[in-house]
């Protein structure tokens, strides 16, 4: 069995992304604690009282969001082998971040929203998808970038990163470094082939893998 703390510095990663949600929930559940003792202090502003009372909200919200990204990060740890784990763990330090993400010989990893390890032998499409939310259908207000990684086992991950593209490029850079048969960027139909059939999808993956030789 599994224990994530054999791997201190995977341990560490993983403890930062869950105390993201740890941490506030402890706070937001001690000020909705202490707004009954406001009660006991005379002159106490009522106003504040009810927003404290108010952080019971966010509380349940933390205290459901912490276990579930616990659960699913060590989901993702379980999936590798003790080797690729031990991999991954002595190439964390020297791995360079950019928007939460990194790359290491066995994974993928990204510290957005918990964590998450993508097993590098299963990054078969890697593309960039801007989307832009328009008022009323017309009037743009906001523009934000999804990152998505498509596997040869049909599985989608997609994190969101800035409009400049800086992470898409870090990545295709470092993923590079590892395999060579990856397919970067979108084209139309490149979609349905990966849906419909992903082993054609995997032999152009292979045709780009030549020509990067």
């Amino acid at each position: 069995m599994i224990n994530i703390k054999d791997y201190p510095n995977l341990y560490r990663m993983y403890s930062k992304c869950i105390n993201k949600f740890r941490l506030p929930f402890f706070i937001c559940l001690a000020l909705f604690i202490l707004a009954f003792a406001t009660f006991l202090i005379d002159g106490f502003p009522f106003t504040l009282t009810l927003i404290m009372m108010g952080m019971v909200f966010p509380a349940i919200m933390y205290g459901i969001l912490w276990p579930f990204f616990a659960v699913r990060a060590k989901k993702f740890i379980k999936a590798f082998y003790p080797q690729q784990l031990s991999a991954i763990n002595a190439e964390i330090p020297s791995a360079v971040v950019c928007e939460g993400l990194l790359v290491t010989s066995q994974a993928v990893i990204c510290k957005k929203m918990g964590l998450t390890l993508i097993p590098m032998a299963n990054v078969l499409w890697v593309y960039p998808e801007i989307t832009v939310v328009k008022l009323n259908g017309v009037v743009p207000i906001r523009k934000y970038t999804m990152l998505h990684f498509a596997g040869r086992d049909k599985k989608r991950y997609a994190f969101n990163i800035k409009n400049n593209q800086q992470a898409y490029i870090f990545m295709q850079s470092e993923l590079l470094r590892y395999r060579k048969d990856i397919v970067f960027g979108t084209e139309y139909g490149m979609d349905e082939i990966y849906k419909n059939d992903i082993n054609r999808m995997i032999a152009f993956s292979l045709e780009c893998a030549a020509k990067r030789q």
